[in-house]
């Protein structure tokens, strides 16, 4: 997961940046789901990305998919960002 904390000014940006972005990663080896969660209230967004395993999601970061999708970002932009691994441990199914 991603969380990315986002100045009002700049929300719309990030939305339109990421608004296809399950698409793009769709054929990716080993990735699963893709979720860009926005905030009801406030500046905080999530980019959740779900895996087959954890060396799957190394693999995409140390490709050339991955430097293509980050190419011509901003270096002075605003969004600060937490990128941070998690396991699940635990789930429900509806």
């Amino acid at each position: 997961m991603n969380r990315l904390v986002v100045p009002a000014d700049y929300q719309s940006h990030l939305e339109r940046a990421f608004a296809q972005g399950g698409e793009r990663m769709k054929d990716v080896p080993g990735f699963k789901e893709f979720l860009f969660l926005a905030p009801a209230e406030g500046d905080e967004y999530i980019v959740f990305t779900k895996w087959e395993s954890e060396q799957d999601f190394r693999n995409w970061t140390e490709s050339e998919a991955f430097k293509r999708a980050h190419t011509g970002t901003n270096p002075n932009s605003p969004v600060k960002s937490d990128l941070r691994n998690y396991e699940v441990k635990a789930f429900a199914n509806a």
